[in-house]
């Protein structure tokens, strides 16, 4: 009766701290060196979509790059304060991707590259508030 208690308990709080904890508006970014329209498979995304809603990856499939001249790929999502952020894509055979992790659209929190034709994947906590 204890462990079923604590365990409900627990995820009162969770609920709790979902609807009014400190929250980022994080912005996924996926780059490539391809025109725009380039393929992204197993694209997969960490956070909520909206206030209150727990955070989990969301594995979105195949996604393509918007209509700029550079070919980007933009996600929005909510993650509390120090709570883990992540994306990760897969370019086209060939193809360079860059990954970005913005805070409020603005505040880049995390960057990588990966070689030719492989995975790039971003992971951060994000900060506590001020």
């Amino acid at each position: 009766m204890v462990a079923g208690s604590v365990a409900v308990l627990a995820t009162g709080c969770s609920f709790v701290q979902q609807q009014t904890g400190d929250a980022w508006s994080v912005t996924y970014e996926v780059s490539v060196d391809q025109p725009s329209g380039a393929a992204l498979t197993d694209v997969r995304v960490e956070g909520a979509e909206k206030r209150g809603d727990a955070p989990e990856v969301h594995r979105l499939g195949t996604q393509e790059t918007g209509t700029e001249e550079t070919g980007t790929w933009e996600h929005e999502s909510i993650v509390l304060a120090e709570q883990r952020a992540s994306v990760r894509a897969t370019p086209a055979r060939g193809a360079t991707a860059t990954c970005r992790i913005l805070l409020d659209g603005k505040r880049e929190i995390a960057t990588e590259t990966a070689a030719a034709g492989e995975p790039v994947t971003c992971s951060v906590d994000t900060p506590a508030f001020d």
